[in-house]
C-alpha cells in the first residue's frame, strides 16, 4: 500500500514588515537617539539606522518586540498594520 503525500511543511516566517518612518516618529517622540535607542533595545546603531531609513524593512519578531519594549509601545505600533 503506498503512503500518501503531503505537501511539504512550510516553514513559518520569523520575519516582519515594520514601518521605517514611524518607528523614526516614535523615537523622536519619546526623545531618544537612535544610539540611545539601539543601546535600550539591545541591538546595533546600524541595525536601528537601516529599519528607520527603509519604508517596509523586513526584521525579525524578536527585533520589533525589543524596539516596542525600548520605547513603551505596543508592537503593532511600529507596523503598518497596527497604524490607524
Amino acid at each position: 500500500m503506498a503512503e500518501p503525500t503531503t505537501a511539504p511543511a512550510r516553514r513559518p516566517s520569523w520575519t516582519t514588515a515594520l514601518d521605517g518612518p514611524r518607528l523614526r516618529q516614535l523615537r523622536r517622540q519619546h526623545g531618544l537617539s537612535q544610539e540611545r535607542l539601539a543601546y535600550q533595545a539591545g541591538l546595533s546603531l546600524t541595525t536601528v539606522t537601516r529599519l528607520e531609513r527603509q519604508i517596509r524593512p523586513a526584521c525579525r519578531g524578536r527585533t520589533l518586540a525589543r524596539l516596542a519594549a525600548a520605547l513603551g509601545e505596543d508592537p503593532s505600533s511600529l507596523t503598518r498594520a497596527g497604524r490607524t
